[in-house]
């Protein structure tokens, strides 16, 4: 019975070791293929030059399987489609590939406000039946309200909502804006009223005189951009 009872007790404690053995290759498997880009590039030149890390991004995103911030970087390298004007048929493949990324990394890890913020942009610039940009960008302000470097970016892609009828994104946009005035990052908001729809750019200019009138100005010298 002793020697029954040590012989499980072994068996038990290789099974552990081997598990454990398989788990550390596993984790030092994604941390040697990883690319390093752990966050959402904000402005087209950063994209740009995550697009260069894609094919890493993705082997590690695989090999990472149940790890959500894997399938988000690996997503993050096709931010690009937020920028520029792809070729239609490349466009459709990309976005299926990163729409599906998104819905793994949001699956594992629904905490991440980038990747829902990439999921609005794409979303809100690729329409289709199903978007629902609105709901991402709120997912996005829940998840991650106080992330300076995602504001400009997040201000961008509210002011391009054809509809801005929601009570609490309406809240989150006059809290960034008025963050980013503070900061003195002003271009961030000229940029986004220059690329509004309508209806964002009529919001933005409520929010500034209710914020600070006196930046009415670089409003006009936002929407005189290219």
């Amino acid at each position: 019975m002793h020697e029954s009872s040590n012989n499980a007790f072994r068996l038990a404690t290789l099974v552990l070791a081997a598990v454990l053995g398989m788990q550390s290759l596993w984790l030092l498997l994604t941390e040697l293929s990883r690319p390093g880009i752990d966050h959402l590039p904000i402005n087209a030149q950063a994209a740009a030059d995550a697009t260069k890390q894609r094919n890493d991004a993705v082997w590690t995103a695989w090999i990472g399987a149940i790890r959500g911030d894997l399938w988000a970087e690996s997503a993050f390298t096709s931010a690009d489609l937020l920028w520029g004007n792809p070729d239609a048929d490349q466009a459709k493949t990309a976005l299926e590939r990163t729409f599906a990324e998104l819905d793994r990394a949001l699956g594992y890890a629904p905490h991440r406000a980038e990747a829902w913020l990439l999921l609005a942009g794409l979303e809100q610039r690729y329409r289709s039946a199903k978007s629902n940009p609105a709901e991402a960008l709120k997912m996005s302000y829940y998840t991650g309200p106080s992330e300076p470097a995602l504001m400009p970016l997040r201000l961008l892609v509210a002011a391009r909502l054809d509809a801005l009828d929601d009570t609490e994104i309406q809240r989150f946009i006059r809290r960034e804006m008025h963050l980013l005035l503070a900061q003195g990052l002003t271009s961030a908001v000229a940029e986004s009223y220059a690329g509004a729809s309508p209806t964002g750019r009529r919001f933005i200019e409520q929010a500034i005189d209710e914020l600070d009138p006196a930046y009415r100005g670089l409003l006009r010298a936002g929407s005189q951009k290219p």
